[in-house]
């Protein structure tokens, strides 16, 4: 090895340590040498070409499993940002990949365990412990992040709105944290409703603004339409002359909605929620009933505590206590088609270890069975 390339080795380790990502030096490092040492040794070029195609198999691999991968959007919770059929690009390495927790987490190589039959009866289960490399970032509100739901490779992607510590609270569909309102992109879509007083100027408005919604329009003018719109297009459909008392729709209370609350007492909706806090590692609360309430399901699945409440005293693991203490991180998620979703108001808090990466962008997309070429490599916020 020359001073050259020891002096770059170096400079590039520094930099990898800079930015909490050494673990990547050390093994890109490594496996160039054993590349360069195997590919000396083979001295015939039928089995040297042979080497290099298995390499640049195993680099896809290490890339899909610790840099980069892709995924398909199963449905439309994510509109306007993100449409059913978008494949999108998804970094692993910002908040540190997640190392395989068993052989069908592994590309390519998971092929093999599909034909043992021993091995598929555990295809649900995790094989392995849960492990995270380091990332050079952390999850921060208003990201848009893939993450595998409850059950094992299903996977789902969202928007983060409160990340551990933050108190989140919705207040007529506007979602707060820690007391400040975060619109966090015009494309967030809603359901609005409004009065048509000029139903011939109203069709040639919606066509002018390019609004291809499903609306919901009532024959007697004097009941109210409905739509379901991105901020962006409520705020121009607003200013139109040929309808008046538009407003976002406020869900009611039904008391059959299946939201993560446990006891729905507080009369919560998709629309009005909280104030709740993110469980945070290492954050305390009294085990009372609202915070049993609100944190039991987090409690029992994923911090795995046995919990019960017997004449107003808890126990966890058949030991009274008084408080909790957190021992992960969680997050809030929520669509941006918020009306259309299943999100963190009915599933709960989502554990940190569910996270697999953030979304970099839309590789291409085929939205209502067209190429859409101005989706192609499209970054999204």
């Amino acid at each position: 090895m020359t001073k050259r390339t020891i002096f770059l080795s170096c400079l590039l380790a520094i930099l990898f340590a800079l930015i909490n990502l050494f673990w990547l030096f050390l093994v890109l490092f490594i496996l160039v040498l054993i590349f360069k040492k195997i590919l000396a040794l083979i001295s015939k070029s039928f089995f040297k070409k042979g080497f290099v195609l298995f390499s640049l198999l195993f680099a896809l691999i290490i890339i899909r499993l610790f840099i980069f991968d892709i995924f398909k959007i199963p449905s439309s919770s994510m509109e306007d940002t993100l449409f059913p059929k978008d494949i999108i690009i998804v970094n692993k390495l910002k908040y540190g990949p997640k190392l395989p927790r068993s052989p069908f987490d592994i590309p390519i190589l998971n092929i093999a365990f599909y034909f043992n039959k021993k091995a598929k009866e555990k295809i649900k289960k995790n094989w392995w412990a849960y492990k995270r490399l380091s990332g050079y970032s952390n999850v921060k509100n208003g990201d848009i992040i893939v993450y595998e739901n409850f059950r094992k490779n299903f996977f789902f992607v969202k928007r983060c709105v409160a990340i551990p510590g933050d108190t989140l609270y919705i207040k007529n569909g506007s979602v707060y944290i820690n007391n400040t309102y975060h619109e966090f992109n015009n494309n967030i879509k809603k359901s609005y409703q409004f009065k048509i007083k000029n139903v011939d100027k109203f069709h040639r408005d919606i066509d002018a603004l390019e609004i291809t919604d499903c609306i919901n329009i009532e024959t007697d003018s004097l009941q109210y339409s409905t739509i379901n719109l991105s901020i962006k297009k409520a705020k121009e459909m607003n200013q139109l002359s040929s309808i008046d008392s538009f407003g976002y729709t406020i869900k009611a209370f039904n008391e059959n909605d299946k939201f993560f609350y446990r006891k729905n007492k507080e009369q919560w909706t998709i629309d009005n929620l909280g104030p709740i806090i993110t469980p945070k590692k290492g954050m305390q609360i009294i085990l009372n009933d609202k915070n049993f309430a609100i944190y039991h399901k987090a409690l029992r699945k994923y911090e795995k505590v046995k919990i019960k409440r017997v004449n107003g005293t808890y126990f966890i693991n058949d030991v009274i206590k008084d408080l909790y203490t957190f021992k992960q991180n969680y997050y809030f998620m929520m669509g941006d088609n918020r009306d259309e979703t299943i999100d963190s108001r009915f599933f709960g808090f989502l554990p940190e270890k569910n996270i697999v990466g953030y979304v970099q962008g839309v590789f291409l997309s085929n939205y209502q069975d067209t190429f859409q070429w101005g989706r192609l490599f499209k970054s999204i916020y």
